[in-house]
């Protein structure tokens, strides 16, 4: 290892404090990525508060995950940080000439992946550049270990079920998630089919990786069965033994595996800005953990495919 630097850890096995490092320098070394690849990999969260990167750094940080993702809004008329694509600001603040940095609000947000109504990005990275006073703390959950920790039953249950995760407008906003209107069911088949068990790659563990939406589709189920299920999964899962949270405050970063965490944020008063700049890399496609060798249910009577989508059918 080149660049000495040292860890801290944030909770037993979950999430780290990076200090020691100059990341705008170390992230040109291939020993130091090595080890920085290693370290989201086992502890999926590394916090490095105090850095001074300027914006190509920031992307090539994200670069050094996998290929960079354009998340930037399409179509929407705000300032990002120019010259640089991959790079989107998140605020709910204003520039002098009126138009938003970035795109974005102040209200708290509810647990969620990234962008998995798509192939997901793998890594997400936040670097503080304004805050309000105290900052509001940006949340994780360890997925591995909610899965780890579900009852064997449960585990059974899921293991071979995916769910179709829609796209919803402000989905991960408080108040949308509770008061947002289901869409109709062939709006909420339009999605990627993630499975609720994923492999992680990293690690070779599984992954419960749900949708944001309670009201998503899971083939094979009822919409009244895939919701309880739902629930059932995301209660269990919100327990705050999963979890750590971070204040960022101006130039601190963050870092991510977006496959096996979810995250959620505080919300603050609106005028208050703060101003976040934002970059993620694609990953591989979800993979499942108890893959089936063959789920094709074309032909079959609905009866006939759930059992197959269940796991009811010896035959499959």
């Amino acid at each position: 290892m080149t660049c000495a630097f040292e860890v801290e850890a944030l909770t037993p096995g979950f999430g780290v404090k990076l200090t020691g490092v100059d990341l705008e320098s170390a992230i040109r070394d291939p020993a130091f990525l090595k080890d920085l690849r290693s370290l989201v990999d086992s502890r999926l969260v590394v916090y490095a508060p105090g850095q001074k990167l300027s914006p190509r750094a920031l992307q090539d940080l994200a670069a050094s995950f996998g290929p960079p993702a354009n998340i930037k809004w399409a179509g929407y008329d705000a300032h990002h940080v120019p010259g640089c694509e991959w790079i989107k600001v998140i605020s709910n603040g204003l520039a002098p000439d009126g138009k938003p940095y970035g795109d974005g609000n102040a209200s708290a947000q509810i647990w969620h992946t990234d962008a998995t109504w798509e192939v997901p990005v793998g890594h997400v990275a936040f670097y503080c550049r304004q805050t309000p006073e105290p900052p509001p703390k940006t949340y994780f959950k360890n997925m591995i270990a909610v899965y780890e920790a579900l009852p064997e039953e449960t585990k059974n249950r899921i293991a071979r079920l995916r769910a179709i995760h829609h796209l919803y407008p402000k989905q991960i906003e408080v108040k949308v998630h509770e008061e947002g209107p289901s869409l109709p069911r062939e709006r909420r088949e339009l999605g990627f089919a993630h499975p609720l068990v994923r492999r992680h790659f990293g690690t070779d563990k599984p992954i419960l990786y749900l949708p944001t939406r309670r009201d998503s589709v899971i083939p094979g189920m009822s919409d009244e069965q895939a919701h309880a299920l739902l629930d059932e999964l995301w209660s269990f899962a919100q327990r705050d033994d999963f979890s750590i949270g971070v204040p960022l405050r101006a130039d601190d970063v963050v870092l991510w595996d977006n496959r096996a965490c979810v995250h959620s944020r505080d919300g603050w008063p609106e005028d208050q800005t703060r101003i976040m700049w934002h970059v993620a890399a694609f990953g591989e496609a979800s993979t499942p953990m108890f893959p089936r060798q063959s789920l094709n249910v074309i032909g079959l009577t609905p009866e006939a495919a759930s059992k197959v989508l269940l796991g009811e059918d010896a035959a499959y």
